[in-house]
C-alpha cells in the first residue's frame, strides 16, 4: 500500500513537472514574439513617441504574461498534489 501511494505522489509530480516543461516552451515562443515587436517598433520607421509606446506596450504584455504564467504554475502544481493526497490518504 506505501508503494501506491508513492506511485500516485510520483505521478503527480511528474504531471508538474510536465506542466511546467510546457509553460516554459510556451513562454520562449511569447518571449520570440514579443522580440520581434521589440525589432518592429525600433526600426518601425516611425516616429520616436510611436517607438517608446509599442515598447511600452510591449512591457506590459511581457509583465502581465509573467504574472499569469506564475499563478496558473502555482494552482496546477497545487491541485495536483493535493490530489495526489487526497488519492493517498484514499487507499
Amino acid at each position: 500500500m506505501a508503494e501506491d501511494n508513492a506511485d500516485v505522489i510520483r505521478r503527480s509530480l511528474d504531471a508538474v513537472d510536465q506542466h511546467r516543461r510546457r509553460l516554459l516552451i510556451g513562454l520562449g515562443a511569447l518571449m520570440l514574439l514579443l522580440l520581434g515587436v521589440f525589432m518592429f517598433g525600433a526600426h518601425g520607421g516611425g516616429s520616436d513617441r510611436y517607438a517608446i509606446l509599442s515598447h511600452y506596450f510591449m512591457l506590459l504584455i511581457w509583465v502581465t504574461a509573467l504574472t499569469l504564467v506564475v499563478v496558473i504554475q502555482i494552482t496546477v502544481m497545487t491541485k495536483r498534489i493535493l490530489r495526489a493526497i487526497e488519492l493517498a490518504m484514499r487507499k
